[in-house]
């Protein structure tokens, strides 16, 4: 009888002791995944919980992942989503503020190669930040969005977040094909990047904007050139577009379709003449997870029935 009434006791101790345990355990820290960037240096980092993200096209991925609310910093570059608006900023997306990025104390710096020069990297590094560095963000069009996906779902330790972002990506995409396979004309599109009427780049290969006119079932019509390259009158000529975009903001800045019309040889080329001038999302120089809709939007613009 006396044996029985001690088990009880032991049992009432352990149901006592059960739920400070399972506290315990909750508030462990989560083992840090390591992520290894481009640069080939490795990042280990338990769940993040502040993040400095320098790269419009990340910061989207973040937000698409679920964890928009870790970014405490970005650079001015970005537009979407609209909480941006209340997120420091840490400069301009190609030359990010060393001083600025420390003082808002973030677990861990996220970037692509192209917006963190290595220099910044190190001294970020000397100050014993962790610094994922991801490749590109125009690297490979789609395939290379996926691996940075993958990449930073891992560094959040939520692998099924990212495939399931990398799943509606390639579901959009598919979509998009099968009303690309109905026309039959790839129609030359020429991007211009304009701050104002008085200059202007196009954008050739190995460039955000590249892979979204392929993506809209297009050509870029400035592939003699890789990068960027002044625009002349000759240049445009040459390229003769059947279409020319530009950023929103650019298209403002020049001074909309009526000023575009006046740059250097556009009046001369097919897309001058049918006044064939569209206005892209301002991000789309970086390649992130809202392309399949960019691309879809181009679609739509380039093969509307002209109004009558």
């Amino acid at each position: 009888m006396a044996l029985a009434r001690s088990g009880v006791a032991v049992m009432q101790k352990l149901a006592m002791l059960l739920p400070l345990v399972s506290a315990v355990l909750m508030s462990s820290p989560v083992r840090a995944e390591p992520v290894k960037g481009i640069d080939g240096r490795t990042v280990e980092v338990a769940v993040p919980k502040r993040v400095v993200a320098v790269n419009s096209a990340l910061v989207e991925i973040l937000f698409a992942l679920g964890k928009g609310d870790t970014v405490v910093g970005t650079d001015v570059a970005g537009t979407y989503p609209p909480a941006l608006e209340k997120i420091a900023k840490v400069g301009h997306p190609y030359h990010p503020s060393v001083e600025g990025i420390i003082s808002l104390t973030p677990d861990v710096v996220v970037a692509s190669e192209e917006n963190m020069p290595s220099a910044t990297a190190e001294q970020l590094r000397s100050a014993k930040l962790p610094v994922l560095v991801l490749e590109n963000s125009s690297k490979d069009g789609v395939e290379g969005l996926k691996r940075r996906i993958s990449q930073l779902a891992r560094l959040y330790q939520v692998p099924e977040a990212g495939q399931r972002m990398i799943q509606d990506i390639d579901t959009r995409l598919g979509a998009l094909q099968k009303k690309i396979a109905a026309v039959k004309k790839k129609p030359r599109i020429l991007f211009l990047y304009a701050h104002g009427p008085g200059e202007a780049f196009v954008y050739g290969r190995d460039t955000g904007v590249h892979v979204l006119i392929e993506l809209a079932g297009g050509q870029n019509a400035a592939d003699f050139t890789t990068g960027t390259k002044v625009l002349t009158a000759e240049g445009m000529v040459q390229a003769s577009p059947d279409a020319i975009i530009l950023l929103h903001r650019g298209l403002k800045a020049v001074g909309g379709p009526e000023g575009v019309l006046k740059m250097p040889g556009v009046a001369l080329t097919p897309a001058g003449q049918q006044r064939k001038i569209f206005a892209v999302d301002d991000t789309i120089r970086w390649v992130g997870p809202r392309f399949p809709q960019f691309a879809d939007t181009l679609f739509n613009d380039l093969h509307a029935t002209p109004r009558p």
